[in-house]
């Protein structure tokens, strides 16, 4: 994980240790009731590949302006802040949806 999304899971309270990130497979999108993506292209590629995902996939911002959420890597920890915020709101959005609990 880069040290800029570091220092925003330490002050934040995210236990992201033993999180790794992995490549999607069949499993996984059949698993999957929802899929959440940062950028159209993702989504574009998934449903290409993975035709049983459509309906399924959906941007990160769909709730919000549907636009891409950008990528912070090697960027400064100011602009990872900015992509923070951003995918905080839109998380927040889908619990929403979902029917999350308020405290969740």
């Amino acid at each position: 994980m880069p040290q800029e999304a570091q220092a925003i899971a330490d002050r934040e309270g995210l236990a992201l240790a033993g999180h790794r990130g992995c490549q999607i497979t069949s499993p996984i999108v059949n698993n999957a009731d929802v899929i959440l993506v940062m950028e159209k292209g993702q989504r574009d590629w998934i449903v290409e590949r993975f035709p049983q995902a459509r309906g399924r996939v959906f941007l990160l911002s769909h709730w919000s302006d549907g636009r891409d959420t950008a990528d912070p890597f090697r960027r400064s920890q100011e602009f990872f802040e900015t992509i923070f915020a951003e995918i905080n709101s839109y998380t927040a959005q889908w619990a929403q949806r979902l029917g999350a609990p308020a405290s969740a």
